[in-house]
């Protein structure tokens, strides 16, 4: 079977054909600009502490169509005042917000980045000096701008301010082997409950709580605290706890956190005889930074001395080559990774076989 040749005019004309195609392409319509409206804020939540209305929310990392956004220009704080019906919570109603709030502070620049901790901001304002006559509920939400664009309002949070409690007195910070004491006084009435906050002595401003005492406790035991840690704490007295109102500080106490203290002895510390030897045998330790366990023996006509010049790291040793019939006593003692020493147990004595 014979093949014809394509003619040399046509293949240049095909080849040049396809070039066109592959390197120039056909010009459609310009793509519009990405948007940088920033992702609306879903996690923005307010507190009273003491004269202050404080706020937070998560930093927008994303635009509301998933892209990176690179940082916003600013916060707008919006406000809308509604009165209160007898007991009933105030509604809340987005359309009826954004058509009726008030612009009440825009963070840029300077502000706003001082505002800025870690992946949160963080920012506050002065309640009026005098509380209105009328029981009245603020309702506060807050948008971001990225250039002209803004994102769409927040979720809302109400709160009525209300005379703030006073805040505890007499703050006094202990360090105990279980973790960090703290104690103070309050005058008045039980209130609903003390919340307590420490942070490093290196960061700036308090994240969550540690934990909440009750309204009729002086005292709480910080057993999150890690030793070799500079912490400061403070104190607030919580008059309500939805919406949080709380009073201001009950000033700051600072403390450096060191293991200070002896580990516990172990349990069942008993000694079993054998052959021409003893065994004993003991529970660990609770202490979490056991470096070892230091044994002492008393043979006849001697006192007590050290039998390994490295403590015993298991729970159980074999002291061998000992006189069949003689009585022997042990002592055992506890070393943490600090070197802090336990106690010395009470003997436990028992005769080789």
């Amino acid at each position: 079977m014979s093949s014809r040749a394509t003619p040399p005019i046509l293949l240049l004309a095909v080849l040049v054909a396809a070039y066109g195609l592959a390197g120039c392409g056909l010009k459609g319509d310009p793509m519009p600009p990405l948007s940088t409206v920033p992702i609306r804020t879903q996690d923005f939540d307010l507190r009273q502490q003491g004269s202050w209305i404080l706020f937070e929310m998560g930093y927008p990392e994303t635009t509301a169509g998933g892209m990176v956004l690179g940082g916003v220009d600013a916060v707008e704080l919006l406000q809308q005042v509604k009165p209160i019906q007898g007991e009933q919570p105030p509604t809340l109603d987005l359309r009826e917000f954004e058509a009726t709030a008030e612009t009440l502070l825009t963070l840029r620049g300077a502000e706003l980045a001082a505002a800025v901790t870690g992946d949160r901001i963080q920012f506050r304002l002065p309640l009026t000096e005098e509380l209105p006559e009328e029981p009245t509920a603020n309702i506060f939400g807050v948008r971001t701008v990225k250039g002209e664009e803004a994102s769409a309002v927040s979720n809302l949070v109400p709160i009525s301010p209300v005379e703030p409690p006073a805040p505890p007195a007499d703050l006094e910070v202990t360090a105990l082997a279980e973790g960090v004491e703290l104690r103070w006084t309050a005058e008045g009435d039980d209130p609903e409950g003390f919340d307590v906050y420490r942070r490093d002595a290196r960061v700036r401003g308090y994240a969550d709580t540690v934990g909440r005492a009750a309204g009729d406790k002086r005292r709480f035991v910080d057993r999150s605290a890690r030793y070799g840690n500079r912490y400061i704490y403070t104190v607030r007295t919580v008059a309500s706890a939805e919406p949080l109102i709380q009073s201001a500080d009950a000033g700051e106490r600072e403390i450096e956190y060191l293991d200070r203290f002896a580990p516990p002895l172990p349990r069942n510390f008993v000694a079993l005889a054998e052959r021409a030897s003893i065994r004993l045998r003991w529970d660990p330790s609770a202490a979490e930074d056991v470096a070892g366990y230091i044994l002492f023996r008393r043979e006849p006509g001697r006192d007590f001395h050290r039998l390994e010049q490295d403590p015993v790291t298991g729970v159980e040793f074999l002291d061998r080559g000992l006189t069949s019939g003689f009585s022997y006593s042990y002592r055992i003692q506890v070393v943490d990774r600090e070197g802090n020493e336990s106690e010395l147990s009470d003997p436990v004595t028992t005769t080789a076989r």
